[in-house]
């Protein structure tokens, strides 16, 4: 008993070619599971960077009712807008930034004719805090809202182009206050936003925060807060202790509830990753079956023989077992160290890649965690010993005498 794991090691290379053949073929299934994990996990990673970096924050904090009936943006929902409360958010742990935003609907003119708009008045002060990357989101050629900025506006690509307005050209708005008083405002356009999802290019004005509270009559007062986190793996647990530090007045939505899209985007992602791992499995496991019985028949008067000497059927079953098992481990490893490699080269690099709506080029950098690849190997080694139960059943079943009489 104590050498069959030596034997099987040595049975291993002594059908060399066979045994390449199987192994290479563990190592090409563990290899491209793991650079697909690591490809779309950088790909996720991209994308929720730029959409909780440049436009929603991982964390928002309504009035509660408020998303609930956001499509009628409800002004009336809204929440103080000061120091005390900016500190009161800080205080939670890995909250690390937090700007107020109004959110609020209208009609916006050129002079000539005119159309309905969502608009977004955003601090200039602490934007960035809560969104780092949202000066990506101006067209080239314009500026992002700065601090001190007054009666200026970013105006929606495809919006501005219907409009035929230019940078520098003015814009009115007009609006409705939560008490029903009707302002207008002229505004000089600053820039041209982009997003990846045409409705913000059609329909929304970006204005600063204090151009938005003088018009709305909103003055110290927002209808959400964006926040960052600083580790998005951790937006779920944060979440949780914002909810019960502000308690039942307000709610708190993650990214992942206010995004859909890109929710069910990354789900897709992640079915069609185990899509094509399972597709890989099942070659693995038809390449090492095949290898298996394979050496079972032609090794009919070798197995014959170990029975006839007294070796126990279940100890030839075990032999083949660990054959399998050895291979699956070598193959394992050796596809995980290659795919863990040449993510790592590629992440090094980086590519480049330019996302609808950004101005700027982000970069995607696959990565794979550790538990991920130990994992690979793992499933690669159950896999080989799974494939190998039938032919190793076959063997212990042989009749010594049929057998060396093959």
């Amino acid at each position: 008993m104590s050498r069959l794991p030596s034997l099987a090691v040595r049975n291993v290379g002594r059908n060399r070619r066979r045994s390449l053949i199987t192994g290479l073929t563990i190592v090409f299934g563990v290899m491209m599971v793991v650079n697909g994990r690591g490809i779309i996990w950088g790909l996720q990673s991209m994308f929720i960077s730029d959409t909780i970096d440049a436009r929603l924050g991982g964390i928002q904090v309504h009035r509660t009712g408020y998303v609930d009936s956001v499509d009628t943006v409800p002004l009336k929902l809204n929440l103080p807008y000061d120091d005390a409360f900016r500190a009161r958010l800080l205080s939670v742990p890995h909250v690390t930034g937090a700007s107020g935003r109004i959110m609020f609907n209208g009609l916006v003119s050129n002079g000539v004719s005119q159309t309905m708009f969502v608009g977004r008045g955003l601090d200039t002060q602490h934007e960035t805090e809560a969104c780092p990357k949202s000066a990506q989101s101006v067209a080239p050629g314009g500026a992002p809202l700065l601090p001190g900025d007054e009666a200026v506006a970013l105006v929606g690509s495809e919006l501005a182009e219907s409009f035929a307005l230019a940078l520098g050209k003015s814009v009115a708005v007009q609006t409705v206050s939560p008490s029903g008083r009707a302002n207008s405002l002229d505004l000089t356009v600053k820039g041209l936003s982009t997003s990846a999802f045409p409705f913000e290019n059609k329909r929304v004005v970006t204005v600063p925060l204090k151009t938005a509270q003088s018009l709305l009559g909103l003055e110290g007062r927002v209808t959400e807060y964006a926040l960052r986190v600083d580790d998005p793996e951790l937006i779920d647990e944060t979440s949780v202790r914002l909810r019960a530090l502000l308690g039942p007045e307000y709610e708190v939505h993650t990214w992942r509830e206010l995004q859909p899209f890109l929710r069910d985007l990354i789900n897709l992602q992640n079915f069609v990753l185990g899509t094509i791992s399972l597709i890989l499995l099942v070659v693995v496991l038809t390449g090492i079956i095949n290898t298996m019985l394979m050496s079972v028949f032609e090794r009919v008067r070798e197995i014959g023989t170990l029975l006839a000497v007294g070796v126990k059927r279940r100890q030839v079953m075990q032999l083949f077992i660990l054959e399998a098992m050895v291979i699956g481990v070598g193959g394992g490893v050796a596809g995980a160290t290659m795919g863990r490699l040449i993510s790592a080269a590629v992440a090094a690099k980086g590519i480049p890649f330019h996302l609808t709506g950004v101005s700027a080029v982000s970069v995607l950098r696959p990565h794979v965690t550790w538990t991920f690849t130990f994992s690979a190997v793992g499933v690669a080694v159950l896999a080989a010993v799974a494939a190998a139960l039938l032919p190793a059943w076959r063997a212990s079943r042989m009749n010594p005498v049929d057998a060396l009489r093959s």
